[in-house]
């Protein structure tokens, strides 16, 4: 029986990873959609390479096909882009790649949108598919929604409008688990809020401790990493409602505190360089922060930029480094000047320790980005 066709509009994390979880029951093509070109990914090499990050910096020889001919054929495609303009504009550019994808979509297409919407995102979304390919939602195309987390290829909720009994999507094993799209929006949303706004609620509440100068006993250790996942969410949802109304309200606040959060890491900084009388000649910073530059997501790189571009104001040495690749000490630390290293995650948390042990006498100061700004 021959495998399923599926493609992936989109070269990220999340596809290839997602690619690696179908590949044995589906012959899977990967789309770059900046190139606009198309490689299939096959079961050998999802093994001997499960990280894009890394396949794509030793830029091997893949076989590429026309883009045509892939969404042509395919009988699923999920829409799962790389989405990179500034943070103003991420919705505007998810919106355009959209439209992008549709000009090629046949009829009998199972189109999966995995990037999260806001309630009443997926209408609008259905909307413009439609005009754009002439079919219809239920007779000619059948419509899905699994949003993906960052980083994560298994679908939070799963759901889909005008769903064909015993249809490619089953047979890939998705079945649905929410009453309909908008409910699974309803559902994804609630999630994201509730982390959300339980994080920025253990923020401020650790910026007036350390106001105060008083110690918290509830410590969080969820680092920046972990917290800023939540923004392209956050904006849809505060793009999706009226002006005033409670839900936007919330999401905005919730914006508001975690651009703020990246005014107190860079203040905290200032202060460890003013009470320990550091030079700016005689001062590296370094932004510790493993990010995949291949997710869908943006939000993280454009949060480590904003960081590095602030700090830049008051020293000139500012890097942001990986942590996770097995980089050495020399990568992060400068023997010939003070070191402020900025941990943004547990993982690069684990890495400087291990990378502290063989470092002789460098000077170092360690600020763990968290709610409490912890210095070491």
């Amino acid at each position: 029986m021959p495998k399923i066709k599926v493609a992936m509009y989109g070269l990220t994390s999340e596809a290839y990873k997602l690619a690696a979880d179908l590949v044995d029951r589906a012959q899977v093509t990967i789309i770059d959609e900046t190139l606009q070109m198309a490689m299939d990914i096959e079961p050998g090499f999802l093994k001997k390479n499960p990280n894009l990050q890394e396949v794509m910096s030793e830029e091997p020889l893949l076989s590429f096909k026309p883009l045509e001919q892939v969404l042509g054929d395919a009988q699923v495609v999920f829409f799962t882009p790389k989405l990179r303009r500034p943070s103003d504009e991420t919705l505007i550019e998810a919106g355009s790649k959209l439209r992008d994808l549709s000009k090629y979509l046949s009829r009998g297409v199972n189109l999966v949108n995995s990037l999260p919407t806001a309630p009443g995102g997926n209408s609008e979304n259905i909307m413009a598919v439609e005009k754009q390919t002439g079919l219809q939602v239920g007779s000619t195309l059948t419509y899905a929604y699994m949003p993906l987390r960052p980083r994560d290829p298994k679908p939070a909720v799963v759901s889909a409008a005008g769903l064909q009994e015993k249809g490619p999507l089953q047979a890939l094993g998705y079945m649905p688990n929410s009453q309909n799209v908008f409910s699974a929006e309803l559902e994804y949303a609630s999630g994201v809020m509730e982390a959300a706004v339980a994080s920025v609620t253990e923020i401020e509440m650790a910026r007036r401790a350390r106001e105060a100068r008083v110690t918290l006993q509830r410590k969080s250790e969820v680092y920046l990493d972990e917290f800023s996942k939540h923004l392209f969410e956050l904006k849809a949802i505060q793009a999706s409602e009226d002006t005033g109304e409670a839900i936007a309200y919330l999401a905005g606040a919730t914006l508001k505190s975690f651009d703020n959060y990246v005014r107190y890491v860079v203040d905290e900084t200032r202060e460890v360089l003013k009470e320990k009388q550091l030079k700016a000649s005689r001062t590296r910073i370094t932004l510790l922060w493993s990010l995949d530059r291949y997710e869908m997501r943006g939000e993280r790189l454009q949060v480590a930029e904003s960081i590095q571009q602030r700090l830049r104001d008051y020293v000139t040495d500012v890097d942001i480094v990986s942590g996770s690749r097995g980089k050495g000490g020399p990568e992060v630390f400068d023997p010939l000047k003070h070191n402020v290293v900025i941990v943004c995650s547990k993982e690069d948390q684990d890495s400087v320790r291990a990378m502290k042990k063989g470092l002789g006498n460098a000077e170092v100061t360690l600020i763990s980005a968290t709610p409490a700004l912890r210095r070491d």
